[in-house]
């Protein structure tokens, strides 16, 4: 019993997160990782699932441009909801010749406050328009940490 505690607390010091899937409620992250302080870690390759506000044409944006997405799915660590399906967040557009058109959300909006985030680029075909409602799922690269 002695060893299995130790294990146990030698993997929530390395942040280890295991994913399960429960019919009702979606994708739920288990990760030993509310601090005292009140803060929840979002660990890094959650899925954040979001609905685009306004239309996005790869055909008119300028790399750099924003737009903004809602929360389509709540993102939940340990079974409570960390970020709430409703929430807001915004991003930007890149433009190069080596990757094309990339879409990355840089900001996510939680109970009043607002979080920085590094995603992983979604490409989109320079031909495109995509419509307001379009939905997407970005993926954490690094961990966020976020008040309860």
């Amino acid at each position: 019993m002695r060893t299995l505690q130790k294990w146990s607390i030698a993997m929530a010091l390395m942040g280890c997160t295991v994913l399960s899937v429960t019919a009702e409620s979606g994708p739920a992250l288990t990760n030993v990782a509310h601090n005292r302080n009140g803060k929840v870690t979002i660990p890094p390759t959650t899925p954040l699932t979001v609905k685009l506000d306004q239309v996005v044409s790869a055909r008119t944006v300028k790399s750099g441009d924003g737009f903004t997405v809602t929360f389509s799915e709540p993102v939940r660590v340990d079974g409570t909801v960390v970020i709430p399906a409703g929430a807001t967040g915004a991003g930007f557009v890149s433009s190069n010749s080596q990757n094309g058109t990339e879409m990355e959300l840089n900001s996510v909006f939680v109970n009043g406050r607002s979080y920085r985030v590094t995603t992983s680029p979604i490409p989109f075909d320079s031909k495109n328009t995509l419509r307001a409602g379009t939905k997407f799922t970005f993926d954490l690269v690094l961990s966020l940490k976020v008040v309860e």
